[in-house]
């Protein structure tokens, strides 16, 4: 079953991503609607920039449950197969750079191996505007400084957006992603 919502109709691209889901005893750390929810507000903002996700069906990841040390995020970069946007939901994602601070999403880039590799990772306590925060850095998008926008770490009254560079930096990332990096469905 993908899981495609609403945006992804008029889309001028829509790419495939491959979610892999850490499994805590044998169960995994969050369940089929908090994904949901994820992917869903990943389309609502993106839409605007003529992009849109199509979930394949969540696998089961064993191992990397609690992710510490930028080597636990390196080892995920073998895990990434095919022109699809990968992501890892984890237990719990520890910053690497403030001991002892807990992250709830990032954007990993993993040159192990001789291959460069670039993924999502959430972990269980993300929100449901976390994937599309991260997606944002995936296509090119810096942190911003402006109140409610989704690259901000400042919310505001009403939903999060992204601004008009955003979306033309969006566009263009679309467009190169196009061109080898990732197949469009």
């Amino acid at each position: 079953m993908l899981l495609a919502f609403a945006g992804s109709a008029s889309a001028d691209a829509t790419f495939g991503m491959r979610i892999q889901v850490a499994q805590a005893e044998g169960t995994p750390v969050v369940d089929q609607s908090w994904l949901d929810a994820h992917v869903r507000r990943a389309n609502e903002l993106f839409a605007g920039a003529g992009v849109a996700f199509e979930a394949d069906p969540p696998e089961a990841m064993h191992g990397h449950v609690d992710l510490v040390t930028r080597g636990h995020r390196h080892a995920l970069g073998p895990l990434v197969e095919g022109p699809r946007i990968h992501v890892f939901v984890v237990r719990s994602l520890a910053d690497v750079d403030i001991e002892g601070r807990e992250l709830r999403g990032v954007h990993w880039r993993s040159r192990r191996g001789g291959t460069r590799h670039h993924f999502v990772i959430l972990s269980s306590i993300a929100g449901e505007y976390v994937l599309a925060h991260e997606l944002g850095h995936f296509f090119g998008n810096p942190h911003s400084d402006t109140p409610g926008n989704i690259m901000s770490y400042t919310r505001a009254e009403g939903p999060p957006f992204f601004d008009e560079p955003q979306l033309r930096r969006i566009r263009a990332h679309r467009e190169r992603f196009l061109r080898g990096e990732l197949d469009p469905r």
